[in-house]
């Protein structure tokens, strides 16, 4: 494996989070129930936050001349582990559907920017990527009560 660097670890969190932008606007786009679709476009625009956060961080530490190194205990990311093939949600998609492949997109999120933290030694980014997982994990977790809410409703 190679060892990546602070530039990667940007990059590849910006992917992630232009993918999520573009996953709940297309679910949005195909959801029947106007309150679905405020819910993914909602969550949409705070991925947006999220690429906006990593763009700040990064014309910052440009700015300072800083460039964060990778720990060298931790220099692989096991990309099998974070890129899965993206799952496509077509018109038949349920509700619960939506609410299932979201809440697997924000436990790959966590996942991510748990390990970015600990991969460098900036304490500016080490903060942004912590306070982004957390940001992801409130997002699990109004997955996971819509769809608790969901699965109330059915008995």
């Amino acid at each position: 494996m190679e060892e990546l660097t602070f530039s990667e670890i940007i990059s590849y969190a910006k992917i992630a989070e232009d993918n999520a932008k573009k996953f709940y606007l297309d679910a949005a786009r195909i959801a029947n129930l106007s309150h679905v679709k405020e819910f993914l476009k909602s969550l949409a625009d705070e991925e947006q936050g999220h690429s906006d956060r990593l763009d700040a961080l990064q014309k910052n530490l440009n700015k300072k001349g800083v460039v964060p190194k990778v720990h060298e205990a931790i220099h692989t990311f096991g990309y099998t582990d974070y890129i899965k093939p993206v799952d496509h949600l077509d018109q038949d998609a349920t509700y619960k559907d939506v609410l299932e492949v979201g809440m697997a997109k924000e436990k790959e999120a966590i996942q991510s920017y748990e390990k970015f933290s600990l991969y460098v030694d900036d304490t500016e980014a080490k903060k942004l990527f912590n306070l982004l997982a957390q940001e992801e994990k409130k997002h699990l977790k109004r997955f996971e009560e819509e769809y608790d809410d969901l699965q109330d409703q059915k008995y």
